[in-house]
């Protein structure tokens, strides 16, 4: 048995394909099986996945059936050929550091606790990075704790899936793999985690190397549009709020702009009608909010510390500032995080 898999999904990767495999096998743990899954690719990549195999014997290479394409199938491939303990993810156009695999491996032998490790990424090039890439990578490599991962998962995704590497069976029992849902198969495996009480931790080094380029599915690809995030956000934040509102439990949502409107809308679609919106700003104050069948009144924050019995807030509050910012008046009220709020943006 070999220590670990890499589950590599290949579509038309050739313009960055040799430095991804030149990263995977000058890695300083050589006990890997890389399976290479080429998923319908018209360009040189499977030529040059056969010619890689060909040379070195830990190098599988897999091929998707023409009526199961998609990465989800590439995936789901990849898992039912695994044959180590522990899985690692890797993109076609990315790069690892050669120690990835060994620190990675490492930190999960050391904790039985944790289910996955990612590590700190590095965006690239950097002409290519744009602002709001930066600022992500930024956010998500600020999460260093498991606490601080789990606390942020409806946020956006605090993992990049090409730096996560996880332990099989979990991935193969508990998750049953990937799904396709028409939103991001990365978030939604995330999510799923840690609705299932998984633990994430972080290596605090840079191990990957994010490319970013035009052709990137995060850029072109419908399942990436801000209408499939917040389906999969209203999705997974209201399985997390059915029990508060079985209980009878008033829930308000934080912040009376764009993103906090769109949210209470989108969570009444899935079943939690909320029982207000919350802002600090005198003009918002008193309006009424309309959508999907409901009207939700816009109330002072004040007003909702002083209520009784004590509601659940959901943020919906956007940036990294604003998050803390709600975070430190919440807690200065006597509130706890993940029993009386969540913080969703």
């Amino acid at each position: 048995m070999t220590r670990i898999s890499i589950a590599l999904p290949v579509r038309d990767g050739d313009p960055w394909l040799g430095e991804c495999l030149a990263s995977v096998l000058a890695q300083t743990e050589p006990d890997f099986e890389l399976l290479a899954v080429d998923d319908g690719s018209r360009d040189d990549s499977r030529r040059m996945l056969d010619e890689a195999a060909s040379r070195d014997a830990r190098i599988r290479v897999l091929e998707t059936s023409e009526d199961s394409r998609g990465i989800v199938h590439a995936l789901n491939l990849a898992l039912s050929q695994c044959r180590s303990p522990l899985v690692a993810r890797m993109d076609a156009d990315d790069r690892m550091l050669p120690t990835r695999l060994a620190r990675q491996a490492a930190a999960l032998d050391g904790d039985d606790s944790i289910f996955a490790v990612t590590s700190l990424a590095r965006a690239f090039p950097d002409e290519d990075v744009t602002d709001g890439m930066r600022a992500y990578v930024d956010w998500q490599n600020g999460l260093r704790t498991p606490e601080q991962i789990h606390a942020e998962r409806f946020v956006e995704s605090p993992l990049l899936h090409p730096s996560v590497m996880m332990r099989t069976d979990t991935v193969r029992g508990v998750l049953g793999g990937w799904r396709d849902m028409g939103w991001p198969e990365d978030w939604d495996f995330f999510l799923r985690a840690f609705g299932e009480g998984l633990r994430v931790a972080r290596v605090s080094e840079v191990l990957v190397e994010w490319r970013q380029h035009a052709g990137q599915l995060t850029r072109r690809d419908v399942r990436y549009s801000s209408d499939a995030l917040l389906e999969l956000r209203a999705t997974f934040l209201a399985a997390h709020l059915q029990p508060i509102a079985a209980t009878d439990r008033a829930i308000f949502v934080l912040g009376a702009g764009p993103v906090g409107k769109a949210l209470v809308k989108a969570l009444a679609r899935q079943g939690i009608v909320a029982n207000g919106i919350v802002d600090v700003d005198p003009r918002k104050i008193g309006g009424v909010v309309r959508g999907a069948g409901h009207r939700w009144r816009v109330v002072a924050h004040t007003s909702l510390e002083a209520m009784r019995p004590r509601p659940y807030a959901v943020s919906a509050v956007s940036g990294v500032v604003a998050r803390a910012r709600v975070r430190e008046e919440l807690t200065r009220w006597g509130w706890n995080e993940a029993e009386d709020f969540v913080v969703a943006a």
